[in-house]
C-alpha cells in the first residue's frame, strides 16, 4: 500500500477527536509519492472533507497549529474552489429536475446526494457528487421517465423493477486521470424503485413504503422531497455496504455515516425507528455490523447502544478477526482496492453455489467488471481516442487485479493466523 503512514495521519485528522500531530509526516505535493496521496484523497472522497477540518481547526476559536505544507494546503484549496463551481452547477441541475417532477405531479423522493446535509455532511459544498439518484414508485417509472426525456436525458434499458440510468449525450471522452472536481462533462440521473439494488449473491429485506414517510428538505433555497432521518441513515449503510462487496468503497461515505451517529448519538427514538425500518434478518444486522464496525475502526465514531445490541449476535468471530487484522488496510488501499475482502464471503454468503459464482467474480472478473465506466447511451461506433483510453484503463486494471491474485496466499496465511488469535463479541471498539 503506498503512503500508509500519511493515509493514517489524514484518518486521525478525521476521527472524532481530530488529531493533526502526524500532518508533517505527509510528502510533498509535488513529489510523487504527494500527488498519488492527494489521487487517493480524491478517489476516496476525503479530500475536501480534510481540508474543512484544516480550515475549520485551524481557524478562531480552535486555532489548532497545523502541520500542514503551504504546498498541499494549496492543492486543497484549489480542489475545494473548483468543487465550489461544480456544487453550484449540479444544484441548479437539481433544481431544473425536481421542478420537472413537481409540474408532472411526479413524487421522486432523492436518495443520497444533496439530501445528505446537515444530518451527514455539515457542508455540501465540501462534499464531491457525481450523479442525481431519486426514488419513485414503480408505478411512476414510465412518467418520470418521460419528465427526464423532456430535458434531454436518455436511458438504453427502461424498468419499473430495478434501476434505470440516464445520461445527457457525452461531450468528452472519459480517462481515470479526469480532474473529478471540474463541472460535468455529462449528467447522469439514476431512477430507483427500492432503497438498496439487488445483489446476484445477498437479497436484503428492505422496507417498501418510504415515499409514505417522506419529508421536505430545503439546500440552498432549493426544495425538494427527502427520506425520512432513519429511512436515509438504512439507505447510506445499505449503499455502503453493496459496494464494500467489491474490491473497495469511497471512505468518504463512511465518514458521513460516522458523522451522523456522532451527531445523533443520544436521540435513542431514532435508533429504535432504525432498527424497526431496517427489519430483524441476520444479513442486514451483519451488514450493520460491518460498515459501523469500520467506521469505528477508521474515524473512533461511538456506535449508539440501541444498534449494538440489536447487532450484537450478528457478530462472528471471523468478522471481528477480519475487523482487527485487515479493515484497515483494506479501507486505505489505492484504488480499485484489493481482494482481503473476500475471505468475509462466508459470513454474508452461506449459500456454498452463490458464495462460489461469488468468488469467481472476484477472481476472474469479467473484461465488463474491469472496463472503464462510461455512458450508458451506447454508440455504434467509437473514436480511435475513446478505444485508447478504453484499453490504458482496462490495462491498468488487469496489472492491478493481477498484483492483488499474487498476494492472495499472504492474505491466506495472515487470514489463518488472525482467526487463531480471534474471539467472539466486539473487539477494540472505541466507546
Amino acid at each position: 500500500m503506498h503512503n500508509g503512514t500519511a493515509k493514517r495521519a489524514i484518518l486521525q485528522a478525521l476521527q472524532r477527536v481530530p488529531d493533526f500531530s502526524q500532518l508533517a509526516s505527509l510528502p510533498s505535493a509535488q513529489s510523487r509519492p504527494g500527488r498519488q496521496l492527494l489521487q487517493w484523497l480524491d478517489q476516496s472522497g476525503l479530500a475536501l472533507a480534510f481540508f474543512q477540518s484544516v480550515q475549520s481547526c485551524g481557524a478562531p476559536p480552535h486555532q489548532i497549529a497545523i502541520p500542514l505544507s503551504p504546498e498541499c494546503h494549496e492543492a486543497l484549496r484549489q480542489r475545494a474552489h473548483r468543487n465550489s463551481a461544480r456544487f453550484h452547477d449540479m444544484l441548479h441541475e437539481f433544481h431544473r429536475l425536481n421542478e420537472v417532477f413537481r409540474a408532472r405531479n411526479i413524487l421522486a423522493i432523492t436518495l443520497k446526494g444533496f439530501s445528505l446535509s446537515p444530518d451527514f455532511c455539515e457542508n455540501p459544498l465540501f462534499r464531491h457528487q457525481t450523479d442525481l439518484d431519486f426514488l419513485v414508485v414503480p408505478a411512476a417509472v414510465q412518467s418520470a421517465a418521460e419528465a427526464l426525456y423532456s430535458l434531454g436525458y436518455s436511458t438504453p434499458r427502461l424498468s419499473d423493477s430495478q434501476e434505470s440510468c440516464f445520461t445527457t449525450p457525452p461531450t468528452h471522452i472519459p480517462s481515470h486521470h479526469d480532474d473529478l472536481y471540474t463541472l460535468q462533462h455529462h449528467r447522469q440521473v439514476d431512477l430507483h424503485v427500492s432503497l438498496a439494488e439487488s445483489s446476484p449473491w445477498m437479497n436484503l429485506d428492505l422496507p417498501t413504503d418510504c415515499p409514505r414517510h417522506a419529508i421536505p428538505l430545503t439546500v440552498h433555497s432549493v426544495h425538494f422531497f427527502a427520506l425520512s432521518l432513519p429511512d436515509r441513515f438504512l439507505t447510506q449503510v445499505l449503499h455502503a455496504f453493496r459496494h464494500s462487496s467489491r474490491a473497495w468503497l469511497r471512505l468518504s461515505w463512511l465518514l458521513e455515516i460516522a458523522r451522523c451517529v456522532e451527531l445523533h448519538r443520544e436521540n435513542e427514538p431514532l435508533w429504535q425507528r432504525v432498527v424497526e425500518r431496517a427489519g430483524n434478518s441476520l444479513l442486514t444486522r451483519r451488514a450493520f455490523a460491518f460498515i459501523l464496525f469500520l467506521s469505528n475502526r477508521l474515524f473512533h465514531s461511538r456506535i449508539p447502544t440501541s444498534l449494538l445490541s440489536w447487532i450484537a449476535d450478528a457478530i462472528t468471530p471471523s468478522l471481528n478477526a477480519w475487523l482487527d487484522h485487515f479493515s484497515v488496510d483494506w479501507a486505505l488501499s489505492d484504488w480499485p482496492g484489493n481482494l482481503s475482502n473476500i475471505l468475509l464471503a462466508r459470513d454474508f454468503i452461506p449459500d456454498a453455489t452463490l458464495r462460489t459464482r461469488y468468488l469467481a467474480s472476484r477472481i476472474l472478473p469479467t473484461r465488463a467488471r474491469l472496463s472503464i465506466a462510461s455512458s450508458p447511451n451506447k454508440q455504434k461506433t467509437k473514436s480511435p481516442a475513446w478505444h485508447f483510453h478504453h484499453w490504458q484503463y482496462l490495462l491498468h486494471r488487469s496489472r492491478v487485479h493481477c498484483k492483488d491474485l499474487f498476494r492472495l496466499p499472504l492474505y491466506q496465511l495472515r487470514w489463518q493466523r488472525a482467526l487463531s488469535l480471534s474471539h467472539p463479541g466486539f473487539s477494540d471498539l472505541d466507546s
